[in-house]
């Protein structure tokens, strides 16, 4: 026999078969990833947003190179077939060998939080209930032998306990925001946060502010741009705003870390009134206005707070508390299953498939995938957009109602975070100041004010540094004066 006849064909590696493999499993990809977060969401009105016009564009790619490589096939010579084939199994070993390294580097990187694994800033879902509330049980149990500057509330969810160090509190109990900054936490271990027998910010730990002889009082609620977190007492935009004012005023703190506008109200409501402030400011950020459509504080800011929070509605009849008194977190971490929460289909940061389990979580590259591109959030008429700008423009109203009836004069003031200055030309895009705007709640917009302070020492890690608390009180101080001569 010809030894030529029994010689296999040669191999003639071709660059354009090469890349049309890849691009046509890339296609492939995303386009399996962009279905998948299509979830519920209508056809047509999913290939409006960004990710259906990455499905637009993936799916005609992937048909025009199947098109292009089953004709050639068809009308090729016998040998390209062959050729086809030879790059067709070395293309699927180099992607079974790329996948196989993405499946060991996401398992050796993956590292535990108290929210679940996570990968390159990404929580792997889905989210474990028993993890979370095991972690939750953890933290309170820690907290009732320890202490801790942030304590549960029947009626706010959580609110700062009276005469207490930063120092003894637990870490989980504060690290509400930059989880993975290690320069956030620290500001808890240095005591830079006291508080009085009344239960807000203090600058010594028992201070009674009702010793403290004032002609004019001034009242400050909301979260913890208010508080002024990541800055000493001394260096707050009240206390600031206090020393500018002068000796016959008194600013007092009744901000709080991590609260949303509804729960800013009913700190106002509950233990401000008594106070008889002549001017009550209600300190706002853009996240507040989603914080108001939560329930459980450990879905509001994953891995925090272990307890639950109030839940304002909108009935017929106006604003009406949904879920008052609170139930106790220890009620709630010991339910068998998430779903057996009281009223948590009105948590907004609730998703019942971001906690179901798929045989395909087994693994990680995909648990990755489907994770950094979640499936399109189930609608529901509760904590729809419009719920949640009825609810907090009718938050807005109640506070301005209620402080006027008491012979305050409320002041709404925005605060601008970081997002607000990274797109300042849609700034006015944000739904705090379209809910405000469209209830007719004067507000006072910080941005320009803030501004003034250069972007290098605009902020601490999340929140206002000195420098720009300064110069808020500085805005603020005439506004103040002027309200009071009216």
């Amino acid at each position: 026999m010809n030894s030529n006849s029994q010689r296999l064909p040669t191999i003639v590696p071709s660059t354009s078969l090469v890349a049309s493999l890849y691009v046509l499993e890339f296609s492939a990809l995303i386009t399996a990833i962009a279905i998948y977060k299509k979830g519920e969401k209508l056809l047509l009105t999913f290939l409006a947003t960004p990710a259906g016009w990455v499905l637009v564009v993936a799916v005609f790619a992937l048909v025009t190179l199947s098109f292009l490589i089953l004709l050639q096939l068809r009308n090729g010579p016998a040998s390209w077939a062959k050729q086809f084939t030879a790059h067709l199994v070395l293309n699927l070993c180099s992607v079974a060998l790329m996948l196989a390294t993405a499946e060991v580097l996401i398992r050796v990187f993956t590292v535990s939080t108290a929210a679940g694994p996570m990968f390159a800033n990404t929580l792997l879902l889905p989210r474990s209930w028993e993890s979370v509330a095991a972690h939750s049980r953890a933290i309170l149990a820690k907290a009732s032998a320890q202490g801790s500057y942030l304590v549960y509330d029947h009626e706010l969810g959580w609110t700062i306990g009276p005469s207490r160090h930063s120092k003894d509190s637990l870490p989980e109990l504060q690290k509400l925001y930059s989880q993975n900054d290690s320069r956030y936490p620290s500001t808890y271990a240095d005591d830079m946060y006291l508080s009085s027998v009344e239960g807000i910010r203090s600058p010594r730990v028992g201070m009674v502010f009702a010793n403290v002889p004032a002609r004019r009082r001034i009242a400050i609620v909301g979260d913890s741009f208010t508080f002024g977190l990541e800055v000493s007492y001394e260096k707050t935009w009240g206390h600031q705003l206090e020393l500018a004012l002068g000796l016959e005023y008194q600013v007092m703190n009744f901000g709080v870390d991590g609260y949303g506008v509804d729960q800013a109200y009913l700190r106002y409501r509950r233990d401000v009134l008594s106070w008889h402030p002549d001017i009550v400011i209600l300190g706002v950020i853009e996240d507040d206005f989603r914080r108001t459509m939560g329930v459980y504080g450990f879905l509001t800011f994953p891995g925090g707070l272990p307890f639950p929070k109030p839940r304002f509605v909108v009935r017929d009849y106006g604003l009406a508390p949904l879920n008052l008194p609170l139930p106790d977190p220890e009620f709630i971490f010991t339910r068998q299953f998430i779903t057996d929460l009281p009223f948590i289909e009105y948590d907004r940061s609730f998703q019942s498939a971001e906690w179901q389990w798929h045989s395909y979580f087994h693994a990680h590259s995909i648990r990755f995938l489907l994770s950094r591109f979640p499936r399109w959030p189930v609608s529901r008429p509760n904590i729809a957009d419009e719920a949640m700008k009825s609810v907090n423009g009718e938050i807005f109203r109640s506070f301005l109602a209620l402080a006027r009836a008491q012979g305050s004069t409320p002041i709404v003031v925005y605060f601008p975070g970081r997002s607000d200055f990274v797109s300042p030309q849609s700034r006015w895009k944000g739904v705090a100041r379209e809910v405000l705007q469209a209830y007719g709640i004067p507000f006072l917009d910080m941005t320009s004010c803030v501004s003034q302070v250069s972007p290098v020492e605009r902020f601490a890690v999340v929140h206002y540094s000195a420098a720009t608390n300064a110069v808020i009180a500085g805005c603020l101080r005439n506004v103040i004066r002027e309200a009071l001569r009216r």
